[in-house]
């Protein structure tokens, strides 16, 4: 799986849920906190073991409403 990929889908962590490159974190966990007001860095210290700016890019690139290919 290419380092590229932000967000990532495996059977066997989360039950393939997608989650946070590296970490074993749910995305959908992160944009609720950001839908709340948190910021980046506010997210990292919920998970501290998510990077501040991997927290950044996933929820700038899930704000663009694109289509997104996860890795899985």
């Amino acid at each position: 799986m290419p380092e590229s990929y932000i967000i990532v889908s495996d059977p066997e962590i989360c039950g393939g849920k997608p989650v946070a490159r590296g970490t074993r974190v749910p995305v959908h966990y992160l944009l609720e906190l950001w839908a709340k007001g948190y910021d980046a860095k506010k997210i990292h210290e919920q998970y501290p073991t998510v990077p501040v700016e991997l927290i950044s890019d996933i929820v700038r690139i899930l704000s663009k409403n694109e289509t997104l290919k996860v890795a899985g």
